[in-house]
C-alpha cells in the first residue's frame, strides 16, 4: 500500500445548540449570530477539555501528528486562538507533530505579533510545530472586524511576506508596505526550526492558493470537495510545481477527509450517520455571501465555485449516501476505510492524510473508539513493518535535560554587569566581588 502519514483532526465545537431549522435565523446557520445565552460554562468547559484531551490521546495511539484549527463567533469551534491550543498541546505531549491549522493571518493587526507567538510555541514544543495559514472564511472576518474582506487576499499576501521576513531576516529592520508599517521588526525569540516551521495552506480550490503552495513549497492541504474537483486541483498543483522546476514530494500534499471506523460497515454507519448529518447541517449550511463576502475570493475562483466546485450546492441537505458516494466521508470497517483512503491518496498524489474524526456531536467515548480502531487496524497497513510513526524516527530539536542543554548552544556574547569600582565585568567575576557590606 501507499506509505502515508496520519494526522488526527478535532474540531472542538459545542454541540448543545438547537437545530438550525429551529433557530429562526434566515440564513439557516449556527455561525456568527447564534445568541451566547445558549452557552453553558460547565458544558463548554467539558467540550473544551474533551477536545484537547482527544488530540493529546492521538500521540498515545501512534498518530504521526495532530491538527487543530480556530473558529470565531460561533459554537462550531471553541478555540479562538489555535496557537494557545498548540501551547497547551506542547505541554501535554512529548513527540508528536502539532499542526496549528490557523491562526487566521488577517485576524492579526500585525503579522509580527503572530511571528512572536509562532516562535514561542515552536520553542515550547521543542521544534514540533507546523502552522496552517488559511485565508479564512467569511465568519472569521464578520466576527473579528479586523480586515475588510474586499482587501483580504491582497492584505494576506503582504502579511505573509512580513511574517516570513520576521522569522528569517536579521533584525531590527523596518517594514513599510501598503497595509503594514513596522519601524522595528526584531523577533525575539527566534523559531527553533529554520528557516521557519513548516507551513500548511488549507485550500478548497483557489488557483491563487494552489500557486502559493507551489511557489513557496508549502504543504497543500486539500479540504472537503467533490472528487472531480479534488483530482483536478491536485493535477493543477503538480503542474504549478513543475513550472517552478521541481516535482512535489508526496508529503507536500495532505488530504483532509471525514472518517469513522467500527467493527463492520453496518456498525460504522449506525454509529456515525446521525453525527455526520449533524455536522453537515450545522457547519456547512448558510448563505453563500455569509461564507464568502464580496472580494474575499478572486473572480476566477468564484466562477469555479459556482460552476460545481466547493460549496456550489447545498451541502447541508446532502444525505449520508450522497456524502459517502461523492467521497466527502469515509465510514466503514478497517478494510473498507483502508481501501477508500488509499484511493484518495493515489488520486491526489498525497503522502499525508488528515483524519477528521470529531463531528462535534459524537460523544467522547465514540470518538476514542474510532480513533483506537483506526490506529490499530488501519494505520499499520500504510507503514513500514516496524509500524513506527515519523516522530519515533527523529530526534528532538531541543534538549530535554540540563546536561544536554550544557552541551549545546552558540554563545554570541558573555553576560556582563557593571560593578562599582570595577567597571563592566563577567558575571562569574561578579560572584567574587566583595562590597564590604555586612550581610545578615
Amino acid at each position: 500500500m501507499t506509505k502515508l502519514e496520519f494526522y488526527f483532526h478535532s474540531q472542538g465545537g459545542y454541540r448543545y445548540v438547537p437545530h438550525v431549522d429551529e433557530t429562526g435565523a434566515p440564513t439557516r446557520t449556527n455561525y456568527v449570530s447564534l445568541p451566547t445565552e445558549l452557552y453553558d460554562t460547565q458544558l463548554g468547559g467539558k467540550a473544551i477539555h474533551e477536545y484537547v484531551d482527544s488530540l493529546a490521546f492521538a500521540e498515545r495511539l501512534g498518530f504521526d501528528g495532530i491538527l487543530h484549527s480556530e473558529q470565531h463567533g460561533s459554537p462550531i469551534g471553541l478555540s479562538g486562538n489555535a496557537l494557545v491550543t498548540a501551547a497547551w498541546l506542547a505541554a501535554r505531549t512529548e513527540h508528536i507533530r502539532i499542526v496549528c491549522a490557523g491562526p487566521v493571518l488577517n485576524g492579526y493587526l500585525s503579522p509580527v505579533r503572530m511571528a512572536e507567538e509562532i516562535a514561542l510555541v515552536d520553542n515550547l514544543s521543542r521544534g514540533r510545530l507546523s502552522v496552517g495559514l488559511p485565508m479564512g472564511i467569511g465568519p472569521n472576518y464578520h466576527a473579528q472586524g479586523v480586515t475588510n474582506p474586499a482587501y483580504a487576499r491582497e492584505r494576506y499576501r503582504e502579511a505573509l511576506d512580513l511574517l516570513l521576513a520576521a522569522m528569517t531576516r536579521p533584525g531590527p529592520f523596518e517594514w513599510e508596505g501598503k497595509f503594514f508599517h513596522v519601524p522595528y521588526v526584531n523577533l525575539w525569540p527566534r523559531p527553533v526550526q529554520q528557516p521557519y516551521p513548516e507551513i500548511w495552506v488549507p485550500v478548497a480550490g483557489s488557483r491563487d492558493s494552489l500557486k502559493l503552495c507551489a511557489d513557496r513549497r508549502f504543504v497543500y492541504m486539500i479540504l472537503l470537495s467533490p472528487p472531480a474537483v479534488r483530482i483536478k486541483n491536485a493535477q493543477i498543483f503538480r503542474e504549478l510545481c513543475e513550472e517552478q522546476g521541481y516535482t512535489p514530494d508526496p508529503r507536500q500534499t495532505a488530504v483532509c477527509t471525514i472518517v469513522h471506523v467500527a467493527e463492520s460497515d453496518r456498525q460504522a454507519r449506525r454509529e456515525a450517520e446521525p453525527h455526520i448529518l449533524w455536522l453537515f447541517q450545522h457547519v456547512f449550511g448558510g448563505a453563500f455571501p455569509e461564507w464568502f463576502p464580496p472580494g474575499q475570493v478572486s473572480s476566477q475562483s468564484l466562477r469555479g465555485m459556482l460552476a460545481g466546485g466547493y460549496r456550489s450546492g447545498d451541502m447541508a441537505a446532502m444525505t449520508f449516501d450522497e456524502l459517502s458516494e461523492r467521497g466527502w466521508v469515509v465510514v466503514g470497517s478497517p478494510s473498507t476505510v483502508s481501501e477508500r483512503l488509499e484511493q484518495l491518496a493515489e488520486e491526489a498524489g498525497a503522502g499525508r492524510m488528515v483524519i477528521w474524526g470529531d463531528f462535534i456531536s459524537n460523544p467522547d467515548w465514540l470518538l476514542r473508539k474510532s480513533m483506537t480502531l483506526f490506529a490499530e487496524e488501519v494505520i499499520p497497513r500504510f507503514r513500514e513493518p516496524d509500524g513506527k510513526p515519523v516522530w519515533a524516527r527523529a530526534d528532538d530539536r531541543l534538549p530535554r535535560t540540563n546536561a544536554e542543554w550544557a552541551a549545546v548552544g552558540q554563545q554570541r556574547a558573555t553576560p556582563r554587569v557593571g560593578m562599582p569600582g570595577d567597571g563592566v565585568v563577567d558575571l562569574e567575576a561578579a560572584l567574587a566581588y566583595d562590597s564590604g557590606a555586612e550581610v545578615d
